[in-house]
């Protein structure tokens, strides 16, 4: 019986572990992605995103991103967030995932 529970635990184990290997955050690597498969968005504050712009990025602050993303934004790629820290991608990342299941990339500027 107890070899029964083991391999249940360790199923729910391997599922759990594959849900979150394709909703976790991943750091953005030029050499497996190509910019062009790409949609970047910078969730920098105004000023930091102007100070150092990022090629191709659309600038929408973090404080913004839930109305914006309801509103008008479309992107049918993955999708590259632009930030600070890791912090702010992780919030942001959550944001996009309540309305769209897309891999998410995220790279410090």
């Amino acid at each position: 019986m107890t070899l029964f529970y083991m391999t249940i635990v360790i199923i729910a184990g391997l599922f759990l572990y594959n849900a979150y290997q394709k909703t976790a955050l991943k750091p953005y690597n030029q050499s497996n992605l190509s910019g062009a498969d790409l949609c970047v968005i910078d969730i920098r504050d105004y000023i930091s995103a102007y100070r150092s712009p990022y090629p191709g990025a659309e600038n929408i602050p973090l404080s913004y991103l839930s109305r914006t993303i309801k509103e008008r934004f479309d992107c049918p790629e993955k999708i590259l967030v632009v930030s600070d820290d890791k912090r702010g991608a992780k919030l942001a990342a959550k944001i996009i995932r309540k309305k769209r299941q897309q891999s998410i990339y995220y790279i410090k500027s």
